[in-house]
């Protein structure tokens, strides 16, 4: 049975130049986290909203290619947490996951 799911972007990148206090450049997209979650569940929402994904310290220069690889996370998340998926939303932010 295939799965589905629906995915909102949002995005976030602070001031160009210079680092984060993470060691992140804040011209750059660093990380990916869901920042809301549908799921039926409380528990599944409470952990769909503890995921977040680091860019490995190279960070994204293009905003383009951030949102494709955050939604290549959260596809990825998704399809293996779930049997069905559900309505979620993720950011791509200029800092490292904390």
């Amino acid at each position: 049975m295939r799965k589905s799911l629906i995915l909102t972007a949002i995005f976030a990148l602070t001031a160009c130049g210079g680092s984060n206090d993470d060691g992140s450049s804040k011209s750059t997209y660093s990380s990916c986290k869901i920042t809301s979650s549908k799921a039926l569940f409380a528990a599944d929402r409470s952990n769909d909203l503890e995921q977040c994904w680091n860019a490995g310290g190279k960070g994204y220069e293009s905003k383009g290619d951030a949102l494709q690889w955050c939604e290549q996370q959260v596809n990825t998340y998704i399809a293996n947490q779930y049997l069905f998926g559900h309505t979620v939303e993720y950011a791509i932010e200029s800092t490292n996951c904390t």
